[in-house]
């Protein structure tokens, strides 16, 4: 009887995603900030990043982020295939969320493009890399304008951070398929998963072998978003405890020590991210409310990044970059949620 109450008492993922998680609206936000964090010292080719110095190059703040955005993600778009159930509802739901601020994002992108182009007007509308980059908007990436930012110190790319969007437009198919396969399922999900990790190994070598760098970059967020499935159809038998995050950090720690970066990130890694996520504990509405942002400010951070960058002549202090960049970004990721993804 004792062993029955004492594990009533244990709280688990089913309780806590019955109802709205703050902290991970908090930590979604804040996700959205270490992307412009990561990318300040990318954009202006410094090796300081500090994730980066303590683990010896092994993780970054761009790999934290964009895999609390996928395993988020993954948990939340399961939880709507099964209360959606049909495709358009599905899909119309995910095309309303992704598309008008991307499309948004893209055109701005163009017309900011017209006033900094080394290039006359007439030669900037008349290029056919011009209208090329339009595609970004239906997820096929285009990363140059021409005659925009040559001079940066990283190189010429528009929006660099475009590239997880066509990823996540897969998995959303891809969660919809395995769905209506009957596979979001106990047991069968984890054939799923299974299935996933050995054409990740085989993919992997191939896309090495053939130099395919931006696929292998694919193969994380992916993973995350299925196992944000897996942790969903299993939500009533995973624990939310403070130990097992412990034990958690210690892995990754252990695991960095080692130079087993894979393991850090794939294995203990989530846990990490799951149980502040969903702990007891969680802040208040005001904190979380820079969540609804993280999306718009995600999209716009990078081409801000690069014009600030080619305002200062093509290089900035990373610091000075930085603080603006968060300012700025924030800014108009607020004004782009309401004009458009809202």
């Amino acid at each position: 009887m004792a062993a029955e109450n004492k594990k009533t008492k244990r709280l688990y993922l089913e309780d806590q995603m019955s109802h709205k998680s703050n902290n991970l609206d908090l930590m979604k936000f804040l996700a959205a900030w270490l992307v412009i964090v990561h990318h300040s010292f990318d954009l202006n080719v410094s090796n300081g990043e500090w994730i980066k110095v303590i683990t010896g190059g092994q993780l970054d703040f761009g790999t934290m982020a964009v895999s609390l955005f996928f395993l988020a993600s993954g948990l939340f778009i399961a939880k709507s295939v099964e209360r959606v159930q049909t495709a358009g509802k599905f899909f119309k739901a995910r095309f309303r969320r992704v598309w008008p601020p991307l499309a948004a994002v893209v055109v701005l992108s163009v017309i900011m493009g017209a006033f900094i182009t080394t290039l006359s007007p007439g030669a900037y509308v008349s290029n056919s890399i011009t209208w090329r980059y339009l595609l970004n908007a239906v997820f096929v990436l285009q990363h140059g304008l021409p005659g925009v930012f040559e001079h940066n110190v990283y190189g010429s790319a528009v929006n660099g951070a475009l590239w997880t969007l066509p990823v996540e437009v897969a998995c959303y198919v891809a969660c919809f398929i395995v769905y209506k396969l009957g596979l979001l399922k106990k047991k069968r999900i984890i054939g799923v998963m299974a299935l996933y990790l050995v054409c990740a190994v085989a993919g992997y070598r191939i896309c090495t072998m053939l130099g395919i760098g931006l696929l292998i970059s694919a193969f994380r967020p992916i993973y995350f978003f299925l196992l944000g499935h897996v942790l969903y159809v299993y939500r009533d038998r995973v624990p939310v405890d403070w130990r097992l995050f412990v034990l958690s950090l210690v892995g990754m720690a252990v695991c960095f020590a080692l130079s087993w970066s894979t393991a850090a990130v794939w294995i203990f890694y989530p846990y990490v991210l799951l149980y502040p996520a969903f702990m007891a504990r969680q802040c208040g509405s005001r904190l979380a409310f820079g969540g609804r942002f993280s999306y718009t400010i995600y999209l716009c951070a990078f081409p801000i990044q690069q014009l600030l960058i080619h305002l200062f002549g093509g290089q900035m202090n990373v610091y000075l970059h930085m603080g603006l960049a968060l300012v700025i970004a924030t800014a108009v990721g607020v004004v782009l949620h309401y004009t458009t993804e809202k």
